[in-house]
């Protein structure tokens, strides 16, 4: 009989295949554990509103419609309608010039100048008409001589060119008194400008007892009747308005109809808003500087309180109500109007929005998105 004699490397190798499956077989009666539950990212543009107690208040959103909506403007003269006030002889200031802004009528003094010139115009012209006269009378008397045959031809010669001479010299004294608007019988060493039409004085620049100079600008004048109106709007710009296009303008007891002259070119540096030109037809026109309101097309949107928008990382956006949340909501921002804003487009029909205390959710929802939490 055969004895079976084991390898002596097979004992060990062995127990270690049985360790193995004494191992496996414990896993296999070990249920698996589930995966972890991967966590839920938190929405960044949701503020639960039981976060703010009070303060907020909601209104339905209306359906969009094109808006044509009064803005305030200025009437104003155009070009025309203006003039510099400027001294025709030199002199001094003798009298307060009046105030600007003030309604005047059409002859009303505005200052007075004390001018030596105009006194030394006025002596030229004085003695030019005794020359006149005196050579009037001469000629007259030789021609009676002449007459009578009892005269020389020469001495007649003679009056008859001094009274030319003497006549266009005192001609000579009467023009240059008229040039500067006044009529030789009743200028004296005094020079009143006066108002050229109805109207206003813009401003001065001079003062009393200030020496100024023959055609030196005194001030500028504006005239009474205004027919253009100033507006000054914030972007977007109405995109139908064009050279010629006609909108109601009106104050508050008048209409007229405006019609589109002027197109603004560039924002203006200190309002950062577009100037345009509109000329008004009717009458009677505005004075220069009262407030008129242009109605304006601004385009189809909704109407919405300015504290209704708010800016959130650069975006213009509002704030929907949705159950117990609110919710950031992009929109795009149109001009403001008065009290209130545009809203161009992206807004829903029917929703919620808040209009009152969306900067208390702007400022919760900024903790929110820095990791302040639900407080």
């Amino acid at each position: 009989m055969i004895a079976f004699r084991p390898h002596p490397f097979a004992q060990p190798l062995l127990l270690v295949v049985g360790a193995l499956l004494s191992l496996q077989a414990c896993k296999s009666s070990t249920p698996a554990a589930s995966p972890p539950a991967q966590a839920q990212a938190p929405e960044t543009d949701v503020v639960p509103l039981k976060s703010i107690q009070e303060g907020l208040q909601t209104r339905a959103i209306p359906a969009s419609s094109i808006l044509q909506v009064w803005f305030p403007a200025e009437a104003a003269g155009d070009e025309s309608a203006r003039a510099l006030l400027t001294a025709p002889v030199s002199g001094i200031v003798a009298s307060a010039p009046a105030a600007p802004g003030r309604p005047l009528a059409k002859g009303v003094s505005l200052l007075t100048l004390r001018s030596p010139e105009l006194a030394e115009l006025k002596s030229k012209w004085l003695i030019a008409q005794a020359r006149l006269k005196r050579a009037q009378a001469d000629l007259a008397r030789e021609q009676r001589l002449a007459s009578a045959q009892a005269g020389a031809r020469r001495d007649l010669e003679i009056a008859e060119a001094e009274q030319a001479g003497a006549s266009a010299e005192a001609e000579s004294a009467r023009i240059s008194l008229q040039a500067r608007g006044v009529t030789p019988e009743q200028a004296d060493g005094t020079f009143v400008l006066r108002t050229p039409s109805a109207g206003t004085v813009s401003a001065w620049k001079v003062q009393l007892g200030q020496g100024v100079a023959v055609n030196e600008e005194l001030g500028s004048f504006q005239a009474a009747s205004a027919s253009l109106a100033l507006i000054e709007l914030p972007p977007p710009v109405p995109s139908t308005w064009k050279l010629g296009s006609r909108t109601g303008i009106r104050d508050d007891s008048h209409t007229w109809l405006g019609e589109v002259v002027g197109l603004p070119s560039s924002l203006g540096d200190m309002t950062h808003r577009m100037t345009y030109r509109l000329r008004l037809s009717g009458a009677p026109l505005p004075l220069p500087g009262t407030p008129l309101e242009v109605q304006v097309p601004v385009g189809q949107g909704v109407l919405l309180p300015s504290s209704a928008l708010q800016q959130v990382d650069g975006v213009w956006g509002v704030f929907l109500q949705e159950g117990d949340l609110a919710r950031f909501h992009p929109v795009k921002r149109g001009p403001d109007v008065a009290r209130d804003t545009l809203v161009l487009d992206g807004l829903p029909t029917g929703a919620k929005v808040f209009t009152q205390g969306a900067y208390l959710l702007k400022s919760k929802l900024m903790r929110l998105r820095a990791g302040g939490g639900d407080e």
